[in-house]
C-alpha cells in the first residue's frame, strides 16, 4: 500500500511540476516554460539562460510574468547559432528552482539574411 501512495505522489510530482520546452520552427528556436498556475498567484521572475555549445554565444534574460500565467517564452533566431547541443535553463527567481533541457542545431542555412 505505501508503495501505491509513494508511487502516486511521484507521479503527480511530475504532473505538476514545472518544465521548459524548445522547439525549431520558422527559423527560430523557441523554448516555452510552464508554470503552475496555482503557484503563481503574485506573479513570477524567471531567468532563461542560453548555454551555447562552445559558450560564446550565451545569453541571460529575466522575465517578468504576470500572476496566475501559466507560461512564458524566449526565442533564438536559428541563422547563426552554432552547431551542436544547446542547453535552455530557467530559473525561479522567487523560489531558486531551476529546469533544464537540450536542444540539437545541426545544421541551419544563412539564407534568413539574404535579401
Amino acid at each position: 500500500m505505501k508503495k501505491i501512495i509513494f508511487s502516486l505522489i511521484f507521479f503527480l510530482t511530475l504532473l505538476y511540476s514545472n518544465e521548459v520546452k524548445c522547439v525549431i520552427e520558422y527559423e527560430r528556436i523557441y523554448c516555452k516554460y510552464f508554470i503552475d498556475r496555482s503557484d503563481n498567484e503574485n506573479g513570477k521572475r524567471v531567468l532563461f539562460i542560453w548555454h551555447s555549445p562552445s559558450g560564446k554565444d550565451d545569453r541571460e534574460r529575466v522575465f517578468e510574468v504576470p500572476p496566475y500565467y501559466g507560461s512564458v517564452y524566449d526565442y533564438r533566431y536559428l541563422p547563426g547559432r552554432e552547431n551542436g547541443e544547446w542547453t535552455v535553463e530557467v530559473i525561479d527567481l522567487d523560489t531558486n528552482e531551476s529546469v533544464k533541457t537540450t536542444i540539437k542545431i545541426e545544421s541551419f542555412s544563412e539564407d534568413f539574411f539574404e535579401e
